[in-house]
């Protein structure tokens, strides 16, 4: 496994300034778009949906904008992914013998998240060129 991540990262070394830069560029443009209709903006999606299309570029070779339900709505479905694999193991600042009980005694069920996962895997495995040729 070290040695597959080592090398999709070496291969990908000479993309990833200009990706970084051009996703960079989409990010701020968005940001300052939504601060020209209100006076305030919120960093968390525009910055979510930067870094899942920035590690897509620069990890799988694979653009999310080639499919229109991922460009959308891939952040998301990864975040309700890494959540469903978190939660049992992170601490929410709760009453905590509640918190044990209620969060971190069972593991919860794939079927909350196969949709969105099965999504995502069927997006890299179609447009994912640097993985799926190491795989």
């Amino acid at each position: 496994a070290k040695n597959f991540s080592m090398n999709i990262l070496k291969q990908s070394s000479s993309i990833w300034v200009q990706e970084l830069v051009s996703n960079l560029d989409i990010f701020f443009d968005q940001i300052e778009a939504t601060l020209s209709q209100s006076s305030s903006a919120s960093y968390f999606s525009p910055m979510q949906q930067f870094l899942f299309t920035f590690l897509s570029k620069v990890l799988a070779r694979a653009d999310p904008s080639l499919d229109p339900k991922i460009a959308k709505s891939g952040a998301t479905m990864l975040n309700k992914w890494l959540a469903v694999q978190l939660l049992p193991t992170i601490s929410i600042g709760s009453f905590q013998p509640l918190e044990e009980i209620f969060l971190h005694s069972f593991s919860y069920p794939y079927a909350l998240v196969s949709g969105d996962y099965n999504n995502l895997y069927n997006f890299i495995k179609q447009h994912g060129n640097a993985l799926s040729s190491k795989v």
